[in-house]
């Protein structure tokens, strides 16, 4: 058989605050960041340029008068955030390529991934997209129905095998929810 392609897009927007809770979490991973300090400070830098973004914690570090001023480049952020994420298990392919955006609500982590997978059954014949014109019927059934609709008769509603699920409140709402929940 032959292999098929799936491309994954995903973004996660983590609000700023979010990303300085990472930023902390990385730095005590890595034994930077001073027990019981405070953080008196916080500064968004989004210039044009890569070397212009970043984000800059003003901490006092325990029995010290004195403000130390961190300054966190992209890099070092996206680092952050991919920390943070495996720490809170969020669902994140190794392999996909990461970038992030510096938005005005937070930081957002893109996901892009393509996966090759083993299809699973014989190659469908080409597809052909045919767009409904505003005047003609959209589905067969619509054209089916159309006759009895002129003539005044009501026609008896088809039965469909589990269309009775999506009448039950539960069953609409999970399925609504279903695409969005996490994967494991």
């Amino acid at each position: 058989m032959a292999n098929t392609l799936i491309h994954e897009s995903r973004r996660l927007l983590l609000p700023f605050d979010t990303v300085v809770d990472a930023i902390i979490e990385l730095e005590i991973k890595h034994g930077r960041w001073p027990a019981n300090a405070a953080l008196v400070e916080v500064a968004m830098h989004a210039g044009k340029e890569d070397g212009a973004r970043s984000v800059v914690l003003s901490i006092r570090p325990p029995r010290q008068e004195g403000i130390v001023k961190r300054t966190y480049t992209l890099p070092l952020i996206a680092a952050a955030i991919v920390n943070y994420c495996l720490i809170t298990r969020v669902p994140m392919p190794r392999s996909s390529t990461k970038t992030i955006e510096i938005l005005p609500e937070g930081i957002a982590l893109h996901l892009e991934n393509t996966l090759m997978l083993q299809r699973r059954h014989d190659e469908a014949p080409p597809v052909t997209l045919v767009a409904d014109s505003p005047g003609e019927p959209s589905s067969q059934r619509a054209a089916a129905e159309e006759p009895s609709a002129q003539s005044g008769s009501t026609a008896e509603p088809e039965t469909v095998a589990g269309a009775g699920l999506l009448d039950e409140p539960e069953a609409a709402s999970t399925s609504e929810t279903a695409p969005d929940a996490p994967q494991a």
